[in-house]
């Protein structure tokens, strides 16, 4: 098992917009939590909440670094998404992944600008 290879392939997950792929990641036991925020317990929450991120028409991700100690992988990244109707948007994130032994995410933590997210999302419609 190679750690990293296992995040890049994640990541490109991502930019391929690809859900199943994205789910069959994550450990069903994961943790996943976008730092400030509370975290997702259980794959089915985390997918809930990724699940918006994947709404947008383009996706890429970026990897300035990464680097990686036995199951642990840390990436520092620009997540990049462009959303019907908007263009380009940019968080950059702090991710810390921890795999199980079969190579699965058990962990992930990123760790991002929560202004940078509000302004990288898609304004929901007003209630009418």
């Amino acid at each position: 098992m190679n750690p990293i290879a296992i995040i890049q392939a994640f990541i490109q997950a991502w930019n391929q917009r690809d859900r199943t792929a994205i789910r069959a990641a994550l450990h069903e036991d994961v943790v996943c939590a976008g730092i400030p925020l509370p975290p997702a317990y259980g794959r089915e929450a985390a997918m809930a909440l990724l699940d918006p991120f994947l709404l947008a028409a383009e996706i890429d991700w970026q990897i300035s670094a990464i680097a990686g100690s036995g199951n642990i992988v840390m990436t520092e990244r620009r997540d990049r998404f462009r959303f019907p109707g908007m263009g380009w948007t940019e968080v950059r994130a702090a991710g810390i992944f921890e795999l199980d032994d079969d190579g699965r995410i058990i962990a992930w933590r990123d760790y991002f600008d929560m202004a940078e997210l509000i302004a990288a999302m898609p304004r929901a419609a007003p209630p009418s």
